[in-house]
């Protein structure tokens, strides 16, 4: 058999698509795949006589033959639904066959005492369907399936302006359209974006490679390194040519060499001396520094 363009022929076996069918005949349909269920149940049961079994075979049987029935006649919904997924990253054949999956649960669950046609519920779950396909296989990293779909209507609506005017055409556009804000229409394209290898080749052999380009936001400064190890040698030379008990106070008070601050009376219990005599000691040691030269040039660095 040579394959056609359209799934639908494909799924058919070249037989002509089937009309839909009306509300009766799904309700019948329905009814028989229901009896099927219960059928076999009762199937499962020992000691059955073998009329009974053969009974219960039959309206398993027939049911089998009502589900294929119902999904057989529904198929162009599933078409319907999959062009509005054509802008994903699923191959057009792929979304059929995930909304014909979508389309045989909907036939298991249909019940037509809750009043609603076959058709409304079979659409839901095609698009559910696709779009969990989508959301699992069309990107490396998952969307939710709702937000999947919403992408995927934004970009669909995108095309279709873009054809039109002939031109990209403006998010606020696009946004209304798809009756969302701008800014969600921007999160939503976002999060759409394909994602990239970080060992991907450049397209450019002059180019660096991706991971190459991207900066690092823990790694520290080199620049900044150089200048606070810098900073710190010249301080802690300053520190050295002060007497031990001056450098040991300052050290203490404003958490020099990597320690905590420390008030003047914690300082003061430590070196078991009144406040005061703390102040005035951290206020001479502070007099000393600023009288050392490569202190005043520090001070000029910094201020510039």
């Amino acid at each position: 058999m040579v394959l056609s363009s359209n799934p639908l022929t494909n799924i058919l076996g070249g037989r002509p698509p089937l009309p839909l069918l009306t509300h009766d005949q799904e309700i019948r349909f329905a009814r028989k795949i229901a009896a099927g269920k219960v059928a076999q149940k009762k199937l499962a049961r020992k000691g059955l006589p073998q009329a009974d079994r053969r009974a219960l075979q039959t309206k398993i049987n027939d049911a089998e033959a009502a589900r294929e029935a119902l999904v057989l006649h529904n198929l162009p919904l599933v078409m319907s639904v999959a062009g509005r997924f054509r802008h994903s990253n699923l191959d057009y054949d792929d979304l059929i066959q995930e909304g014909v999956t979508g389309l045989i649960k909907a036939a298991e669950r249909y019940d037509p005492k809750r009043g609603t046609r076959f058709g409304t519920l079979a659409v839901w779950w095609i698009r559910q369907a696709i779009g969990r396909a989508i959301a699992n296989t069309g990107r490396t990293v998952r969307l939710p399936v709702n937000r999947g779909w919403k992408v995927g209507q934004l970009r669909r609506i995108s095309a279709e302006l873009a054809q039109q005017i002939g031109d990209e055409p403006p998010l606020e556009e696009v946004a209304r359209r798809a009756g969302v804000t701008v800014q969600a229409a921007t999160d939503l394209l976002r999060d759409g974006q394909p994602t990239i290898s970080l060992d991907a080749p450049p397209d450019d052999p002059d180019e660096r490679s991706v991971i190459e380009r991207v900066s690092d936001v823990t790694a520290e400064d080199p620049e900044a390194v150089v200048i606070n190890e810098g900073l710190q040698r010249i301080l802690e030379e300053a520190l050295g040519r002060l007497e031990q008990r001056e450098a040991e106070i300052l050290k203490l008070r404003f958490g020099l060499g990597g320690g905590e601050t420390k008030p003047l009376r914690m300082i003061a219990t430590e070196w078991r001396m009144s406040p005061e005599g703390v102040r005035q000691i951290s206020q001479r040691a502070m007099n000393h520094l600023r009288s050392m030269p490569q202190v005043r040039d520090l001070e000029a660095y910094l201020q510039e």
